[in-house]
């Protein structure tokens, strides 16, 4: 898995998350808001009001006008940010272009967490295993990038029969009450299993990025079924009504999607190679910023 983190360094401060919730403002990084107290930057003096602190007042300018006045100030918060990454044998299994659907999807993770740490944000990150749901802290830094690899990475292949849709609502179920930016980094057949309801309760709330890992198709010469266990029998792999019935379906699935991304304003890319991680991460932050969704 090779990442070119010079050229990440280089993109990194071009490469901004935006949020369009309504808790939120649309800056770089962190989202300032206007709190009563004491913070780091100094913003403006109000007139008191019960309830202000006390503290807060400054005697020096009240002395100099006939009301008490307050000191505000600018309050900094982080992005609370959740990366949901896809676990099973299918990602196992490779692209078109023959990468390896597990190498990309950590690389997603990895770039992704990456770039949002340099922007102050805590990232969390949450899958299936074997024994159930695994979920990491919200944390910022470099070394919260290798636990994240580490637990996706040893997560990824003990749980043969994940669902994507049971996994994104026992997640949102874990966070009732916690506004997030989410990233849901998949497959089509996990794309498959997700449902309009699921969509609509991860949006309500919450900021939702959607990557779609490509898959090999079922056609071709010597196909091996991962999830199966066997090479596709050679009269099915070469039948070309099998190939544009294949066709259907995968549109089909992205076609449904699409359009339910873009009802719930669902920020939607995919990834046919390891080659386009970077870029492809950087289109996601940019039509997020834009509204282009679906």
């Amino acid at each position: 898995m090779d990442i070119d983190y010079d050229y990440l360094i280089g993109i990194s401060k071009d490469a901004v998350l935006y949020t369009n919730r309504k808790t939120t403002n649309i800056l770089d990084g962190g989202y300032s808001s206007l709190y009563m107290g004491k913070s780091l930057e100094f913003h403006d003096l109000k007139d008191y009001t019960p309830g202000d602190d006390i503290t807060s007042i400054d005697w020096k300018c009240s002395s100099r006008t006939d009301s008490i006045l307050v000191r505000r100030y600018i309050a900094e918060k982080k992005h609370t940010v959740l990366i949901i990454g896809d676990t099973g044998a299918k990602m196992d299994a490779d692209t078109r272009k023959g990468d390896h659907k597990s190498d990309i999807a950590l690389m997603t993770t990895g770039v992704l967490d990456y770039l949002l740490g340099r922007q102050g944000a805590d990232v969390g990150f949450a899958c299936s295993g074997r024994k159930g749901e695994v979920y990491t802290p919200f944390l910022s830094g470099g070394n919260n990038v290798e636990k994240l690899l580490h637990t996706y990475g040893e997560a990824i292949f003990e749980d043969p029969s994940s669902d994507m849709n049971s996994l994104i609502n026992a997640t949102l179920r874990a966070f009732p009450t916690r506004r997030m930016i989410i990233f849901v980094i998949t497959d089509l057949a996990g794309l498959r299993t997700v449902e309009s309801e699921t969509l609509l309760r991860m949006s309500d709330k919450n900021d939702v990025y959607f990557v779609c890992i490509d898959d090999a198709p079922l056609t071709g010469r010597r196909v091996y079924d991962r999830v199966g266990e066997n090479y596709v029998d050679g009269f099915l792999s070469g039948s070309r009504t099998l190939k544009k019935a294949e066709e259907r379906e995968r549109n089909g699935i992205l076609d449904r999607f699409k359009l339910d991304a873009l009802r719930n304003r669902i920020v939607f890319e995919q990834i046919r190679t390891a080659s386009e991680v970077v870029d492809s991460v950087i289109t996601m932050f940019e039509r997020g910023r834009s509204g282009i969704y679906g």
